[in-house]
């Protein structure tokens, strides 16, 4: 920190000590001394904006932005009158679309009934852009919106995340743990562009980690989005690829 010319805030610093949720051991015996304040483990932290509890479940974080979402698809609902569509989904994108897909990759590997809570909000949004009464099937709104279900949403992050690592070696502490697959003999599967998928001891948070869900989801693409160089076409092929999957 002294190199980079940083120095820790006394009243901002946090500590957390992230566990298994099966650990029923406290941690109060773990504790930092920064100037004359001592820091204690605490249950949840917020850092870029995003809150996470000491298993990971993100709860704090799911709570925390649908309290806000809630309360801005409210005061949207309450213009929508006054404007068109078009209008009404520009501000939907840039008020709750840009909040659903913040931070969203540490969402994967959740169980369903967590990320139900974030498509629930997302549903409601297209209804209040389409003006469609709840009695009417969302599918048709969100296909006509050309938007990706939540759970589609994080793994278009993560896919987006693994092609820079691959292609550009951006960042490199991403890269540095994505491996091409390597063969002992030469196959006809030798180009088709895989990653290596590492073992996890744990599929709670294990196959969360991107070194394995990142391979795990780049594998399941096609040889030809796999094989293409440029991030822009790359984006533009997923996307479709992922519509096909969640709306047929």
């Amino acid at each position: 920190m002294t190199r980079h010319f940083l120095k820790l805030n006394d009243a901002k610093t946090e500590l957390i000590v992230f566990k298994s949720r099966f650990d029923v051991r406290t941690s109060t015996a773990c504790q930092l001394k920064i100037g004359n304040d001592t820091i204690t483990p605490t249950s949840t932290i917020r850092n870029l904006g995003l809150y996470m509890d000491t298993t990971l479940s993100m709860d704090s974080k799911i709570s925390h932005m649908s309290t806000i979402i809630i309360f801005q698809l409210r005061q949207i609902g309450q213009l929508r009158k006054y404007l068109d569509k078009m209008s009404t989904e520009r501000l939907v994108h840039a008020v709750i679309s840009s909040r659903l897909d913040y931070g969203n990759s540490l969402l994967f590997g959740l169980p369903s009934t967590s990320i139900k809570r974030l498509h629930r909000l997302q549903n409601t949004a297209a209804r209040i852009i389409a003006q469609s009464p709840r009695s009417v099937h969302i599918t048709p709104n969100l296909k006509s919106l050309h938007w990706l279900a939540v759970q589609y949403r994080i793994q278009y992050k993560l896919l987006c995340l693994t092609f820079q690592a691959v292609k550009f070696d951006l960042p490199v502490y991403l890269s540095q743990i994505l491996h091409q697959s390597s063969l002992p003999r030469p196959t006809r599967s030798q180009h088709q562009h895989r990653l290596d998928i590492p073992r996890s001891r744990t599929s709670t948070y294990g196959d969360r980690a991107l070194s394995r869900c990142g391979p795990s989801l780049w594998n399941g693409l096609p040889t030809d989005i796999r094989s293409l160089q440029s991030l822009d076409t790359f984006k533009k092929h997923l996307k479709t690829h992922l519509s096909l999957s969640y709306f047929n």
